[in-house]
């Protein structure tokens, strides 16, 4: 009934566009349905911030302990780790075919690559296999793109990210709501971040 009630909190916010004060001793719950939080100690205000701010950069021990044990898995999301990065970037242009990709990706000792066109608008990936068949086949770049893995959605939260990046042959990409290229997600870049003294100390 708690959750329920926390849901409903949350959809009459978004409906009604309204600045909501709840108080809470519940640190999940805080967490669950504020999109800021307050940290009291002893009658004063220590900090205040989202709850990706607060962890990342507690006010002082007392906030640090506070949130010690917190499931990081439910603030954090895919944007939070993705890491752009130039290596393994494709970016599809005309005259820019499988050969050149495949330069690129041996150039850069990569076997996967990611294809984005103009606007950085993420097209998919490519492996060093798929581009040698689309060579042998004589096809373009878009022959060359690979089932998997899968973009995600920015705002994922890292929970929900876990089997998708374990399963994925190579680093997942992230892409906003309007499909553009936000960086990957790589297994161990998902385990560090999972790991608290990874994502406090970066």
């Amino acid at each position: 009934i708690r959750t329920e009630m926390q849901d409903e909190l949350v959809k009459l916010q978004a409906k009604h566009q309204r600045t909501i004060v709840f108080i809470s001793h519940d640190l999940d719950e805080a967490m669950r349905i504020g999109d800021r939080i307050a940290i009291m100690q002893n009658g004063e205000v220590v900090q205040v911030g989202t709850p990706d701010e607060i962890l990342n950069n507690p006010a002082n021990d007392y906030v640090r302990t506070f949130f010690r044990g917190v499931d990081i898995s439910q603030v954090f999301s895919a944007k939070d780790i993705a890491r752009r990065t130039p290596n393994g970037l494709i970016r599809k242009t005309p005259g820019f075919g499988p050969r050149s990709a495949l330069k690129l990706l041996q150039d850069e000792d990569r076997e996967y690559g990611y294809v984005i066109e103009r606007g950085n608008k993420f097209v998919g990936a490519v492996s060093i296999d798929s581009l040698k068949a689309a060579l042998t086949q004589q096809q373009g770049l878009d022959a060359a793109l690979i089932d998997a893995p899968l973009a995600v959605d920015a705002q994922t939260p890292l929970s929900e990210l876990l089997s998708h990046v374990g399963q994925a042959p190579c680093a997942v990409p992230v892409v906003d709501e309007d499909q553009q290229y936000v960086g990957i997600i790589s297994k161990g870049m998902l385990l560090r971040a999972l790991d608290r003294e990874g994502v406090n100390n970066g």
